[in-house]
């Protein structure tokens, strides 16, 4: 993938896609519509710009394009997580890496202490 950062809407948009394997632009704009109210053109753009930095894959059919996600969303994840571990250490070397590395591992501890 491309960027690392989803806006709030491109994330709406994702969650749909997620949800319902593959979309048209119009499936999408109904799934926001009762999150939020948005043109059909935006959600367009944004599809548009979700192919772009990689996230989201199209094909055409008809008159429409049916878009579905490149990767599942566990994967999604999992990758943007690895990007902004290796931009971490490539920023500011391996003692950031190492930082946030012991706070996570406090963080889960105290989370067990919790439960």
């Amino acid at each position: 993938m491309k960027k690392l950062n989803l806006g709030p809407l491109e994330k709406l948009v994702m969650e749909c896609v997620w949800e319902n394997d593959t979309q048209t632009v119009r499936e999408v704009h109904t799934c926001i519509g009762g999150k939020r109210k948005v043109a059909y053109t935006t959600i367009m753009t944004l599809m548009v710009r979700l192919v772009d930095k990689g996230y989201l894959k199209r094909k055409p059919k008809g008159k429409h394009h049916i878009y579905s996600a490149k990767l599942s969303k566990s994967q999604s994840i999992k990758q943007n997580i690895s990007q902004f571990i290796a931009n971490l250490r490539d920023n500011y070397g391996e003692e950031a890496v190492s930082a946030f590395t012991d706070e996570l591992s406090e963080s889960l501890a105290q989370n067990e202490k919790r439960n």
